[in-house]
């Protein structure tokens, strides 16, 4: 039934789109950028009252800030996906706490508790630079899916002070020109108003959406231990993406734990992500990187000094 709804969208705005171009791109970028309504959970909602929550305006973005322990311990900042909310991170903050960490997590725009809105990669990266700034620097930065995509990307334009000494990316997507084209292909939309769509949201931006290739901008951050997890069996973000963040990352490791679609939220699982944070362990299945993809990209030449 989704499917069939998701078509007759597609379809609607595809003729739309014939009379009135301009508003039907506008309309078709607005689908795109806004999340669903979301679903808290009644007890992720308990779990979010343990946090100290703060309500503000963060990099333009009205967000809602949830922080657990002391202001002087080492932090870890965690950023989930589309359609998610903080409490997602209920079995991962207890630990986190009890070995000494302070945690940050967040809702933003039209997630969780924060107020309805759009959002987007490079608005999502820009929350997480500015709480890192703020906050930071921090020890580690665990990210899911869009959350993780938005936390590769935030490093690009942060000095090496603030980046992490370690990350987990779980999930994620490594090239933004494949969600765009996903995108195309579910709605059906025909090409002349996918690409007006493709083309106005680069004017936005400043970039074309090829420079959104987070895999070979993590060639850049040798200095960051990466654990990259991800199941093959992920029916919404490729297993291919997880690959293409390892060819990149010099030192990387990915664990491919075949459980927990792209959820991915089993308890062997968050033991992984958890020891690999706290302790370095890396999972025994897990692979590492030794002889990463040499990319030239100007940020590779950045941080090398070049």
């Amino acid at each position: 039934m989704q499917r069939i709804i998701t078509k007759t969208i597609g379809f609607g705005l595809n003729l739309w789109s014939l009379a009135a171009p301009r508003q039907a791109t506008k309309m078709a970028v607005q689908i795109f950028s806004k999340p669903p309504k979301p679903q808290v959970r009644e007890k992720e909602r308990q779990f979010l009252e343990t946090a100290r929550q703060l309500r503000r305006e963060v990099a333009g973005q009205h967000i809602v800030e949830y922080h657990w322990g002391a202001a002087d311990a080492p932090l870890v900042l965690l950023s989930y996906g589309w359609a998610y909310n903080a409490g997602r991170w209920r079995h991962f903050v207890p630990e986190l706490l009890e070995a000494g960490y302070r945690v940050l997590a967040y809702d933003p725009p039209g997630h969780g508790l924060a107020a309805v809105g759009v959002l987007n990669i490079p608005a999502n990266a820009d929350i997480i630079r500015a709480l890192l700034e703020e906050y930071g620097p921090a020890f580690a930065i665990a990210g899911h899916s869009f959350g993780g995509s938005s936390s590769v990307y935030a490093l690009k334009d942060l000095p090496r002070a603030l980046h992490p000494k370690r990350m987990v990316v779980m999930a994620s997507f490594s090239y933004a020109p494949r969600v765009f084209k996903q995108y195309k292909k579910t709605l059906g939309l025909w090409s002349p108003l996918y690409w007006s769509m493709v083309r106005g949201f680069e004017q936005r931006v400043g970039h074309t959406l090829d420079y959104y290739d987070f895999a070979m901008m993590s060639a850049a951050f040798p200095h960051v231990e990466a654990l990259l997890v991800h199941d093959p069996a992920d029916a919404v973000t490729p297993y291919a993406e997880a690959r293409r963040y390892h060819d990149f990352w010099p030192g990387s490791h990915l664990y491919s734990p075949t459980e927990g679609g792209h959820h991915l939220g089993t308890a062997g699982v968050t033991r992984a992500v958890l020891g690999y944070i706290l302790d370095g362990e890396v999972p025994a299945a897990a692979e590492r990187q030794e002889r990463p993809v040499y990319a030239e990209h100007e940020l590779v030449r950045y941080f090398a000094g070049l």
